[in-house]
């Protein structure tokens, strides 16, 4: 957090660019929590997004590649560098698939360090959907 994403890449700016960028026509925001919450309509929500068609049989492949199960059990293949930057590997980065597991691991003080960092850095309603999904 102090860091601001160094040394990988800058965390607030990426944040808040995707988010000035969210209003056009060519640009969907999707949250991990929406997702957990309604896999089936998210992924209909992008193919209406894209103009797609998305046959049954698809659907369903669609369904159990991006499900979390299937993710992790394939990490290696998608995590970047197969996983090396993580103790533990790729299946340590996909880890347990739980959105706001935060919460339960820091500590009050950082929590709400972070809520009162995120606001000032994005703005309360990118903070809000950074932290929970939905754009509505």
């Amino acid at each position: 957090m102090d860091n601001g994403g160094a040394p990988f890449w800058p965390y607030w700016e990426n944040v808040r660019g995707w988010w000035a960028l969210r209003d056009l026509a060519n640009v969907k925001l999707i949250h991990f929590a929406d997702l957990k919450r309604d896999l089936p309509g998210q992924v209909r929500s992008i193919a209406a997004f894209l103009d797609i068609d998305v046959a049954p049989n698809t659907m369903a492949a669609i369904l159990l590649h991006c499900s979390f199960s299937y993710m992790k059990e394939n990490a290696s293949t998608s995590v970047p560098l197969g996983g090396a930057f993580w103790e533990g590997g790729a299946k340590t980065f996909i880890y347990k698939g739980t959105n706001g597991r935060w919460r339960e691991q820091l500590g009050r003080d950082v929590s709400e360090r972070y809520r009162a960092r995120a606001e000032r850095e994005l703005g309360n309603d990118c903070a809000r959907w950074l932290a929970h999904g939905s754009l509505g």
